[in-house]
């Protein structure tokens, strides 16, 4: 009966300790990393209380912002891990060594999810077709920045159980290789990044991060700047070492992945090197305007200067949707941009991103802008004629808009644009 009693205060206890810390935030408390839900208190009604919807998001809402929840995801997290190598982190595998990777990293890197050699025929072909467009009417440099990924680099850390489905092409290895026939000017940084892994003196892919080490970016963007200098003759300034730090404690974004575990304990990984850099610039001239279009690996470049020393703008379309850095402050997409005006203002076009998307190199900003620079506005016209009076492609187009979430006229334009660029390069293999 004692024994009862002191459980029961001792749960009193600590419902009174979660509400107060709830109500007071007394005993700071580290937050998550991460996506955290914020659910507010749901809105009263008859309706909801009857369907119990009502309940269901009070539930939630009180799940997470209970009082020392942090700590107790934390907990909870670190026993699963300790115990059953279990990671609460949305499609993160822990490799071999203890070495964490982002699953589609993986993928991409055993080639499941190859495109097909078609497909990248005919992208490669529109690269160099769009890259020599830009070139010749308006003086615009097209350049695609393939960036390391951590299952090429590491693949000695993938788990056994992804080996069975390996394929024999990946779509870098292939994008690569038909750039170079093809003549579309690129800086493979995961094939030289392969050359230097054994001979490198500091680490170039850290153990628990998703990006490039801040010092392997920093060799990247040294390598592209002499390259934009040698290739293009921009007014590029030289970048000058002048001293790296080894750090036992992780800096930046080098330990992005392993934040996101939210463990008590983190995990281990060796030193890494942080440089001390400075730009020689040649002030006399003004610096080239440059459009960067890709993923996150962007963002290694941007916050350490790199961005703004070389340019003098730093847009970034994220994904070729999101525009940068405008939507820092408010939300702007490039769908609001006069597309084909903004990128003719560049002396420079970059396509930066990792093998997890070589099927689709600049998300669309290759097909995009072919079209709105390439398009003969009679033959389109022809085709949106002969859509609207074929029955059978009206109805494809239609469902087709409904998944894009347009108006048919709209999406009747963008099959017709289509189709004309289509004839556009046919014409040109003949």
């Amino acid at each position: 009966m004692i024994a009862k009693k002191q459980l029961y205060v001792i749960v009193l206890i600590l419902l009174c300790a979660f509400a107060v810390q709830k109500k007071t935030g007394l005993i700071h408390s580290k937050g998550l990393e991460g996506f955290v839900p914020k659910d507010p208190v749901p809105s009263f009604t008859n309706k909801s209380w009857l369907d119990g919807t009502f309940q269901s998001a009070y539930s939630n809402h009180i799940n997470n912002t209970l009082g020392f929840r942090s700590d107790l995801v934390r907990l909870y997290n670190q026993i699963d891990f300790s115990l059953f190598r279990i990671l609460h982190a949305n499609k993160i595998v822990i490799g071999n060594g203890d070495y964490l990777i982002a699953q589609q990293y993986i993928e991409a890197s055993l080639g499941y999810d190859f495109a097909g050699k078609a497909v990248i025929d005919r992208n490669v072909e529109l690269m160099k077709a769009l890259q020599d467009k830009l070139e010749q009417t308006a003086k615009v440099h097209f350049l695609v920045l393939f960036v390391p990924d951590k299952g090429t680099f590491y693949p000695e850390i993938i788990p056994q159980r992804y080996l069975k489905k390996k394929q024999p092409l990946t779509n870098y290895a292939y994008y690569v290789e038909r750039c170079r026939a093809v003549g579309v000017n690129f800086i493979d940084c995961n094939g030289w990044f392969l050359k230097m892994k054994d001979s490198s003196r500091y680490i170039l892919y850290p153990k628990t991060g998703i990006h490039w080490s801040t010092y392997g970016s920093m060799l990247a963007i040294d390598s592209m700047m002499n390259y934009l200098r040698i290739k293009f003759g921009l007014n590029i300034p030289r970048l000058a070492i002048d001293s790296i730090t080894l750090s036992s404690k992780a800096k930046y974004e080098d330990d992005d992945i392993g934040r996101t575990l939210n463990l008590i304990k983190p995990l281990a990984y060796p030193p890494l090197a942080y440089p001390s850099f400075r730009f020689i610039a040649d002030t006399a001239k003004p610096k080239p305007r440059a459009l960067f279009v890709g993923d996150s690996f962007y963002w290694q470049l941007y916050y350490p200067g790199f961005i703004a020393n070389m340019f003098s703008n730093s847009e970034f379309w994220y994904y070729n949707k999101d525009v940068y850095p405008e939507t820092f402050n408010a939300p702007k997409s490039t769908d609001q941009l006069n597309y084909i005006k903004d990128i003719l203002s560049q002396d420079l076009v970059v396509l930066i991103q990792t093998n997890a998307a070589y099927g689709n190199v600049g998300y669309g900003f290759v097909q995009q802008t072919w079209q709105g620079l390439s398009s003969d506005g009679d033959r389109v016209k022809e085709f949106e004629k002969s859509i609207r009076n074929t029955p059978d492609w009206l109805e494809k187009v239609r469902q087709k808009a409904k998944q894009n979430t347009i108006s048919l006229d709209e999406q009747i334009h963008r099959d017709a644009v289509f189709m004309a660029n289509e004839e556009i390069m046919n014409s040109k293999k003949k």
